[in-house]
């Protein structure tokens, strides 16, 4: 691929148009080849708002959790003053692994699936759970 180390696995935060929650768990609801993830969100710090915020991975390949990593496993994560964000890794050693391995099981995949995939980080109150999918959308709803 013709990166440097330092480039491989360098995360990168994108801001939410919400404040998630952040002592509260988030709810995953994998289905098909989506997985949509909703959170409580606060108007202000420990003022819970009327919204759930919602994200919605699209052609999801591979998901995995762990638990009180804070993320330093990525050497060098781009700092940020977001108040609440997910992380992309452009350059991921996990998504060339899948690609990888898929290739050697079925080496003509990438005339039939034409999706970029990306690898995402999201947060939750005690772990972070990592996505490798097709794309992402950010929505809200009422909390009912």
């Amino acid at each position: 691929m013709g990166s440097s180390r330092s480039e491989t696995n360098r995360a990168f935060a994108v801001e939410l148009p919400v404040w998630q929650a952040p002592n509260d768990y988030v709810r995953v609801l994998l289905e098909r080849d989506t997985l949509r993830v909703e959170f409580p969100t606060w108007t202000k710090r420990a003022n819970y708002s009327r919204y759930k915020g919602i994200l919605e991975f699209s052609h999801v390949w591979g998901v995995r959790v762990e638990r009180h990593k804070k993320l330093h496993y990525y050497d060098n994560c781009e700092q940020d003053e977001f108040r609440s964000c997910y992380w992309t890794v452009p350059l991921s050693s996990w998504v060339e692994d899948l690609r990888n391995e898929r290739s050697l099981a079925s080496p003509d995949w990438r005339s039939y699936d034409k999706h970029e995939y990306t690898h995402y980080i999201i947060q939750s109150h005690d772990h972070y759970m990592e996505i490798v999918a097709g794309g992402v959308k950010f929505s809200k709803r009422l909390d009912r």
